[in-house]
């Protein structure tokens, strides 16, 4: 498939300046095709084909129509666009996946140029245009007329498109240097070099390295490797529901705030058997679809206790004391309730630019879309979503792997004598540091309940599966951080009175 570079902004930015930089940088002006949707005042080095703005929004199966025979005269092996800057991006991209064009090229990077003086006032004054080449951007070239204002900019930017990379005033080769790299998620290059790194020591330099830094990174790459699974199970779940489900479905049944809708919100881990970082995504995709906070959270945080594999692996790590199962799903539940019905009591205020992974919903376009074109747009999203919570999830695994390695032996080699609500509190401290899934965690929980009161063990149990350092990672890419702040203390302060209560109710 022939790549297409798209490089959008608004006139007078540079865009066509940039194009004729870097076909001369490639030499390959025989085997390229510029297409421009704007009249700019520069010459480009070849004659591009020029399509009409008014066209875009007229006559947009012409413009298809018009690029597919263009591409089919010239053959080119790759093509570049300039976009016009008052455009949605998401029309460019309806254009591109089309039955017509889908099969021929695919949209290999986009390119966003901005001048400092005046980007900040065009972002009021467009609104939605000019921040969908933003968010779609994988690289912001800003052209800085005042240096202190730099950074203020970047911020802003930043804002809108956390993952792109912004260049300040860059030279031409350093545009052909970053475009010429592959565009492979570098998540998974850091992931490829993690395992090819752990293979490296074991094989090679065994004798020489500590044995405790092979089980750092033979424990970070097993989390990996046994959450992934998940993690795409979840995104693959959560696209689903934002794409897919009706509005007047989720809105009939979870809306409303009545006992059916609770219920929903329960009972929905015993049909969805995912673990805690998997409902992350989609408790988000419940957000952006209109259901109320305190309903999305009650589903993130019960889903997982009701998990029928985490109710398998409890009874599996307690058989003979069947009543720690009981105790851990109507523990659970309750506090899953008490905390969701704080939210509901005490709403928190969810920032516009809160989530920074690519929703579904942005590449809902004006134009009708076939229904074949709806998947590449579920794949697309879906890749995109993944390779970036993955990073997160990466960065989390390591940070366990390192507590496990040099902090966890104290605590399982030691017998600890302290009184009852010291042991609950260290143990709700090791559930937020420990808990790989909610699907093992009560392996890690029968092992304590030889050196903790079983009140303590309970609250490692309801706590882990709710919110870890996983989780809070992975949270991060969705929610402020004033909002993971309140719900990690609100669940800390439940569950640790929950404790407290089981220690008197539950005789085990």
């Amino acid at each position: 498939m022939i790549p297409v570079y798209i490089v959008t902004g608004l006139l007078g930015t540079g865009k066509s300046t940039l194009i004729n930089q870097e076909l001369r940088e490639r030499k390959k002006l025989g085997s390229t095709e510029i297409i421009t949707f704007e009249l700019g005042n520069i010459v480009h080095l070849k004659e591009p084909l020029t399509i009409e703005p008014d066209d875009i929004e007229m006559s947009p199966a012409h413009v298809i129509l018009q690029i597919e025979n263009h591409i089919v005269k010239t053959r080119p092996k790759e093509i570049w666009i300039e976009w016009n800057g008052m455009f949605p991006f998401q029309q460019l991209e309806s254009i591109f996946f089309s039955q017509n064009l889908k099969e021929l090229c695919h949209i290999e990077r986009v390119i966003y140029t901005a001048k400092e003086n005046t980007i900040r006032s065009m972002i009021q004054a467009l609104g939605p245009g000019i921040l969908s080449q933003i968010y779609s951007a994988d690289y912001i070239i800003l052209y800085p007329t005042d240096s202190t204002q730099i950074h203020s900019i970047t911020q802003l930017l930043h804002a809108y498109n956390t993952e792109c990379t912004i260049l300040v005033s860059p030279s031409p080769q350093d545009i052909h240097n970053r475009l010429s790299r592959p565009k492979w998620p570098w998540t998974l290059y850091g992931i490829v070099a993690i395992l090819t790194l752990y293979l490296l020591l074991v094989t090679v330099f065994r004798h020489n390295i500590s044995y405790s830094i092979h089980q750092v990174l033979a424990i970070t790459s097993g989390i990996i490797l046994e959450g992934m699974p998940f993690l795409l199970l979840g995104t693959v779940i959560s696209t689903i529901i934002t794409l897919f489900i009706p509005d007047r479905w989720l809105l009939r049944y979870m809306k409303e705030d009545s006992l059916k809708s609770y219920g929903i919100a329960l009972g929905s881990g015993l049909c969805l058997p995912v673990c805690d970082c998997a409902t992350i995504p989609m408790f988000n995709a419940l957000l952006q679809r209109g259901i109320p906070q305190h309903l999305g959270l009650l589903f993130m945080l019960a889903s997982p206790i009701m998990n029928p594999i985490a109710l398998l692996a409890t009874y599996y790590a307690f058989p003979e004391e069947p009543k720690i199962i009981l105790a851990r799903i109507i523990g659970g539940i309750l506090i899953a309730l008490i905390v969701a019905l704080t939210f509901k009591w005490f709403p928190h205020k969810l920032k516009e630019t809160q989530n920074k992974l690519p929703q579904p919903r942005d590449y809902e376009y004006t134009l009708p879309i076939p229904e074949r074109d709806k998947k590449k747009i579920f794949l697309l999203h879906v890749e995109k979503e993944f390779s970036q919570l993955l990073l997160y999830f990466g960065a989390a695994a390591f940070t366990l792997a390192l507590f496990q390695v040099w902090i966890k032996p104290v605590f399982f080699a030691t017998s600890f004598n302290v009184a009852t609500p010291i042991a609950n509190a260290l143990l709700l401290i090791l559930a937020f540091i420990f808990s790989l899934c909610s699907t093992s965690d009560a392996i890690i929980g029968r092992t304590l309940s030889g050196l903790f009161p079983i009140s303590a063990v309970l609250g490692f149990l309801w706590l882990g599966p709710m919110i870890d350092i996983k989780n809070v990672y992975i949270l991060r890419q969705y929610m402020s951080l004033s909002f993971i702040l309140r719900l990690v203390i609100t669940i800390s302060i439940v569950t640790y009175i929950m404790t407290v209560l089981a220690q008197f109710l539950f005789v085990i």
